[in-house]
């Protein structure tokens, strides 16, 4: 079985020859396993790691994005959609926090049409071609922040809380120019795929980790009709939806699958994402990604701790399809390159 036939059949919740994995690493992380491994591309990092799953995405080519050190020495660089990311040394990796938000100053729905919005003619999708052909046997995903998580980087976050509950139709202007922009550019990169796309995997963080950031009516008015807009238009195009948001976002699961959500990413260590009570709420009706908890086991935990999670994990949720094991979170510089080696061995296993 290949991994492409893999994906596709856990998802569908057939029993599959074993459990597929996913692979998500900070750069400086990827770097330490090519050189523990003695590797030369991450293409050969994911065949060395038999990953089941290939993350591809268009190269921008539109107008040039700056780049510059704040007085600190920080690398700071403009994203297209005009926040200024600011690189922070943390030990381990370079994190990007948001150091300057566009909107923040913007008061009135002229204001949010005014802001220069990227065009979906700022990438290659041409290339594409050459990237889907390096990973011939694997599932490909793509995908990038959503509507929610732009808001809150174009827009302090305090500032878009208080939009939402005291000037909906401000904050629904906000996300709804994004969504626009997001439908355009998945619809071409799903185009361009010509049917070797498997997921569309879109970032919305609604959650703390004890709670979700707003109420569930709160999320219905905001974010319901554009997730059902997004699993639509992968499902058109033969992929299947992913929805990632961090955090207990456990009271919206059963809307992501009103609206066609096929997998929820990531299972982390929170309320209500346990794998048995997962599997006892919905049953085979959403698939799942993620659950190695990349915050205190795998940087902390002995190999043989690591294999018991593996284990139970697979045991809950992968048995019968349903499951992709992966990382809670992207591997950081704080976790041991034996954890990491660790789990996915024994996945395949």
């Amino acid at each position: 079985m290949d991994s492409r036939t893999r994906v596709r059949d856990t998802i569908q919740y057939h029993t599959p020859d074993r459990v597929p994995v996913s692979f998500n690493a900070t750069d400086e992380t990827i770097d330490r396993l090519k050189k523990r491994l003695s590797l030369d591309s991450e293409e050969a990092l994911l065949k060395a790691l038999e990953i089941d799953v290939a993350y591809i995405a268009p190269d921008y080519i539109g107008p040039e994005m700056k780049s510059w050190k704040d007085a600190s020495g920080n690398r700071v660089e403009e994203h297209i959609f005009g926040w200024h990311s600011t690189y922070h040394w943390s030990g381990g990796d370079y994190t990007p926090i948001v150091s300057y938000y566009p909107l923040d100053e913007a008061k009135t729905i002229a204001d949010i049409e005014a802001h220069d919005w990227p065009d979906p003619d700022w990438f290659d999708y041409e290339g594409l071609k050459d990237k889907i052909s390096r990973y011939p046997d694997l599932a490909l995903m793509v995908g990038n922040i959503g509507n929610y998580q732009v808001g809150t980087k174009i827009r302090n976050a305090q500032k878009l809380y208080m939009d939402m509950a005291l000037e909906p139709e401000f904050a629904k202007a906000l996300f709804k120019r994004f969504h626009d922009f997001e439908m355009q550019h998945y619809e071409r990169i799903l185009q361009a795929g010509k049917g070797r796309i498997d997921i569309l995997r879109v970032y919305d963080d609604y959650g703390t980790q004890g709670s979700m950031l707003f109420s569930l009516d709160m999320w219905r008015e905001f974010f319901k009709e554009s997730t059902r807009a997004l699993a639509d238009l992968a499902h058109s195009y033969g992929a299947y939806y992913m929805q990632h948001s961090c955090g207990a976002v456990g009271p919206i699961i059963e809307e992501l699958i009103s609206c066609g959500v096929d997998i929820l990413d990531p299972l982390q260590k929170v309320a209500g994402l346990e794998p048995e009570t997962l599997r006892e709420a919905h049953g085979n009706r959403i698939a799942y990604h993620g659950g190695i908890d990349t915050q205190h086991l795998l940087p902390s935990g002995s190999p043989e701790e690591v294999s018991a999670e593996v284990d139970h994990y697979v045991e809950i949720l992968g048995r019968s399809g349903g499951y992709i094991l992966s990382p809670s979170q992207a591997f950081q510089g704080d976790i041991p390159l034996e954890n990491i080696l660790e789990m996915y061995r024994l996945a395949h296993r």
